[in-house]
């Protein structure tokens, strides 16, 4: 995919980091120094420009995008680069967003919106709540993806595990990672292997307690 993503911070460098293997990926921020140190760090394509301008998104390639990313910290900047984005017809707009009465803003210019504060608040309360499982994200319908280690579960197989009494019943394991490696259902677990889960939100509880009794 061709990503242009404005803003260089640390949340930006990150997505680069994560990214830039697999896609093409333009960053385009205002600040010479920061330019020159993601440049010479990555191997994205830096542009030293506004992003909040048409030009800056022509030098970027804006009708080829395929998403665009709006991670700066300023509300009302995103607001601008995600209005032009729009213009050009891109496919998928993102936006970070500090402040959420802003969000009713950006679903008028049909914007995804991701509201960092309430990333932040919901991932600490998960932390403190329930300290076994870790939470990934939140999905629609009430769902929640989550991360949970094997530790004293090992030995079973997931369906068993699964069938195992006070094993929440509104949750299912999608996937077992054993290091770098993506196991089977059938596979017999082993200390340490990392359970991807999505259920209701409401059971989470109830999945903390199995895990950490």
């Amino acid at each position: 995919m061709y990503v242009i993503i404005a803003g260089i911070n640390s949340t930006s460098e990150r997505l680069v980091q994560r990214l830039e293997n697999s896609h093409d990926v333009v960053v385009i921020d205002p600040d010479e120094d920061e330019c020159d140190r993601l440049y010479s760090s990555s191997g994205a394509t830096v542009i030293n420009r506004s992003p909040s301008t048409i030009a800056a998104l022509q030098d970027a390639g804006v009708s080829q995008a395929d998403i665009i990313i709006a991670a700066g910290r300023n509300d009302n900047e995103n607001m601008v680069v995600c209005s032009l984005e729009r213009k050009f017809g891109v496919p998928k707009i993102v936006s970070r967003v500090e402040d959420n009465e802003y969000v009713e803003a950006f679903d008028l210019i049909d914007a995804e919106t991701v509201s960092h504060n309430d990333v932040l608040v919901s991932q600490f309360l998960s932390a403190v709540e329930h300290p076994s499982v870790i939470k990934l994200s939140d999905l629609e319908g009430g769902l929640e993806a989550v991360k949970v280690k094997v530790g004293e579960k090992s030995g079973q197989k997931v369906s068993s595990l699964e069938d195992s009494s006070g094993f929440p019943d509104g949750f299912q394991v999608s996937t077992v990672l054993r290091g770098d490696q993506q196991m089977g259902r059938e596979a017999h677990l082993q200390k340490g292997d990392r359970l991807l889960m999505v259920g209701p939100q409401e059971e989470k509880p109830k999945l903390d307690s199995f895990f950490s009794s």
